[in-house]
């Protein structure tokens, strides 16, 4: 068709629209997040241009092109798929996994997991000391911490909990000293390293930064029911009645910690 041949009624054809819906099937696995459905997508694109080159315009190097893109997709969506079911984690690297890119194609699995460093660290130990500029963030696989201020304890961390994340996200002093409760086991990322790992994918960025919000949403929400909770004993106690973890007849009764 020549320019001079063009008009709208033309560009609606039957045809003309098998040809839009190649572009727009291709437009489409540009802004997918994960590889797999860019590659699955991106395929569907080059089938339908094959289609339309091959039925429409009758041109065989369109032809050619668009079957040599669609091989080169499902290569790679092949090897995608062998390694997203041969990739096997331990229980301490799914936490890492399930926690920072659940639902990212394993390849950012690997990425995060040769980022970081396996660490131990024995009761009693300081991780964190507040003011202090942390130089990795932390997420712990086993154990737990606790976060002390002015010498009180204002939280505990266990597993699946990151650590030095207000040092990572905004480059300020830590709000609170960390001190190891017991027997610890975490991965530790250095800071400027995963700053630097993050620039170059930014599909990687989002997903971090996701899950370090949400871990920081939780810990808000389980630091103000631990409030809320010793406001009430506190009412209760000036009421004359026992406090809500303790019997009638005054023996201690502790309440069950969640897993």
């Amino acid at each position: 068709m020549t320019l001079a041949e063009f008009n709208w009624e033309s560009a609606f054809t039957p045809g003309a629209m098998v040809g839009h819906l190649s572009y727009m099937l291709l437009v489409l696995s540009m802004i997918m997040r994960t590889m797999t459905k860019l590659r699955i997508i991106a395929v569907s694109a080059g089938v339908t241009s094959m289609a339309y080159g091959l039925f429409w315009l009758n041109d065989p190097v369109t032809v050619f092109w668009e079957f040599v893109f669609v091989s080169v997709n499902l290569i790679q969506l092949l090897i995608l798929t062998y390694e997203n079911r041969s990739a096997k984690h331990s229980e301490e690297e799914a936490v890492i996994v399930n926690t920072m890119v659940k639902g990212l194609d394993r390849r950012h699995a690997r990425t995060v997991l040769r980022l970081g460093t396996w660490k131990e660290a024995d009761p009693g130990s300081i991780l964190i000391e507040e003011g202090q500029m942390v130089p990795n963030l932390m997420l712990l696989t086993r154990g737990a911490v606790q976060v002390e201020r002015d010498g009180r304890i204002i939280g505990v961390c266990g597993e699946g909990d990151f650590l030095g994340e207000i040092s990572f996200l905004n480059g300020v002093g830590a709000t609170a000293n960390v001190t190891v409760a017991n027997q610890v086991r975490y991965f530790a990322f250095e800071r400027q390293r995963l700053k630097s790992a993050l620039e170059r994918d930014p599909e990687l960025r989002t997903a971090v930064e996701a899950s370090i919000n949400r871990n920081l949403a939780a810990k808000l929400v389980k630091t103000s029911h631990a409030v809320m909770e010793k406001m009430h004993a506190l009412k209760s106690v000036d009421r004359g009645l026992p406090p809500p973890d303790t019997e009638a007849d005054g023996s201690s009764a502790p309440k069950q910690a969640s897993g």
